[in-house]
């Protein structure tokens, strides 16, 4: 029997944070940043402050400048937490791809001093291309990678706001 796509990712969201306890109880304010690493381009969302809508930066190259853009966003945009997606496999273990972000986390931790978590980004792009689909987009514009991209990041981070929130509301109710 396999997970949904959203119990994996609430399963893992106990266990890939790399925040302290404190940090992660820490719920309430600040920035999120979202990335969707890919080899050539790197999508970016950005929660808004209150963490409750993400929306879509564009993309950066990912090239020799990206840390420094990436360490940028961070600090113009008082960002207190990252969420990188980490790309599944189907049957709930790490995908090939897996690695490399797990190298490309690694070099962020060293670039920036806010704490870092992973999400399951599985089907983000496919998600993506349908959303493009049901707004009425044009087919050339959908086959713009940097669009998807973005999109996937927008998308994952929405995600993991999604799951926050519903976490912090479920605590208020249980206090």
């Amino acid at each position: 029997m396999s997970l949904s796509k959203t119990a994996r990712s609430e399963e893992r969201a106990e266990h890939e944070s790399s925040a302290s306890s404190e940090e992660r109880d820490d719920i309430s304010g600040g920035r999120i940043l979202g990335i969707d690493y890919g080899t050539r381009r790197v999508g970016i969302a950005l929660s808004d402050p209150l963490r409750i809508i993400a929306g879509g930066v564009g993309t950066l190259a990912n090239d020799a400048l990206l840390m420094d853009r990436l360490v940028e966003v961070v600090r113009s945009q008082e960002v207190v937490r990252v969420v990188v997606g980490m790309p599944y496999a189907p049957d709930g273990g790490k995908g090939a791809k897996a690695s490399e972000v797990e190298a490309f986390i690694e070099d962020l931790r060293r670039h920036v001093r806010v704490a870092i978590d992973t999400w399951d980004e599985s089907y983000t792009s496919v998600d993506a291309h349908r959303a493009f689909i049901e707004t009425g987009m044009k087919r050339k514009k959908r086959r713009q990678k940097s669009r998807v991209d973005e999109m996937a990041a927008r998308l994952m981070l929405q995600e993991y706001l999604n799951y926050h929130d519903t976490r912090r509301n479920d605590d208020r109710a249980g206090s």
